[in-house]
C-alpha cells in the first residue's frame, strides 16, 4: 500500500463520516457512497471529499467508486453486521487485492475471521471511551488503551502511593505470567531491569485478560 491511501467507506452516517474526516485531515484520498440523497448533501457540504449518491450494496456502485484505484473499502453503515460483510464480499469479488473492514453490531469479533481483513464495532469502542472517563472522574487510575486481542489488552495504570510495586525496581517485582510493562508513560522511559515504579507515575502494561485484576492489584494496592 502507498503511504497516502485511497479508501472508499460505504456509509455515511455517524461512524463513516467521522472515520472519512480523519482519513482524510490526514492527506488520504477519501471516496463516500451513500443512498440518503439529504446525507449525501450533508456530506458534500462538510468537507472536500467525492461523495457518491447510491447503494454500495450494488456492483454498479462500488465499481464506480474505483475499486481498482482503491486500498481499502470500508463497509460502516448501520444495517447490521452481515449487511457489510457482504458489501465487502462483493468488492472482493470485483477487485481481489483490495484491503477489508467492515462494521459489525454484535457477536465475537474471531466469528468473522477469513470473511474480511478487519472489523470495528463502534458500540463496544464508545463503551471503553465510557468506561475510561468514569474512572479517570473518580480517580481510579486505571485506563484501558486498547484491546490486541480478545485475550491480550494494554493498561495504563498510575502507580498508586500505598501498591506494593511503589519506588520498587521492575526486576524486583514478581509479576504474574502473561504480564509485560512495556513504557513509562510520564518518565517516557523503555523499561529495563532498573526502571523504579515510581508512585504518581503512570505506566504501560500488556497483560491478558485472565489476570488483569491481578496486576491492577499490585499497581493501585
Amino acid at each position: 500500500m502507498s503511504t497516502d491511501l485511497r479508501v472508499v467507506i460505504v456509509g455515511g452516517q455517524h461512524v463513516g463520516y467521522h472515520a472519512a474526516r480523519r482519513l482524510s485531515d490526514r492527506g488520504h484520498d477519501v471516496v463516500v457512497v451513500e443512498k440518503d440523497r439529504e446525507r449525501v448533501e450533508f456530506l458534500s457540504e462538510q468537507y472536500d471529499a467525492t461523495v457518491i449518491h447510491g447503494d454500495g450494496g450494488r456492483r454498479s456502485i462500488l465499481r464506480q467508486a474505483g475499486l481498482d484505484r482503491s486500498d481499502v473499502v470500508a463497509a460502516l453503515t448501520g444495517y447490521g453486521a452481515m449487511t457489510n460483510i457482504g458489501i465487502c464480499a462483493m468488492a472482493t469479488e470485483i477487485e481481489p487485492d483490495i484491503g477489508t473492514v467492515a462494521r459489525i453490531d454484535h457477536g465475537d469479533k474471531e466469528e468473522y475471521a477469513g470473511l474480511v481483513d478487519r472489523v470495528v464495532y463502534p458500540e463496544e469502542l464508545a463503551a471503553h471511551a465510557a468506561t475510561n472517563e468514569i474512572v479517570h472522574v473518580a480517580g481510579g487510575g486505571v485506563r484501558t488503551i486498547e484491546e490486541v486481542t480478545g485475550d491480550l489488552t494494554l493498561l495504563e495504570l498510575t502507580v498508586a502511593a500505598d501498591a506494593p510495586v511503589a519506588g520498587r525496581e521492575l526486576r524486583d517485582v514478581a509479576f504474574p505470567r502473561g504480564a509485560v510493562v512495556v513504557a513509562g508513560r510520564d518518565s517516557n522511559q523503555l523499561p529495563g531491569p532498573e526502571m523504579v515504579l515510581e508512585p504518581g507515575f503512570r505506566y504501560v502494561v500488556a497483560v491478558k485478560t485472565d489476570i488483569s485484576d491481578e496486576v491492577v492489584r499490585l499497581l493501585r494496592g
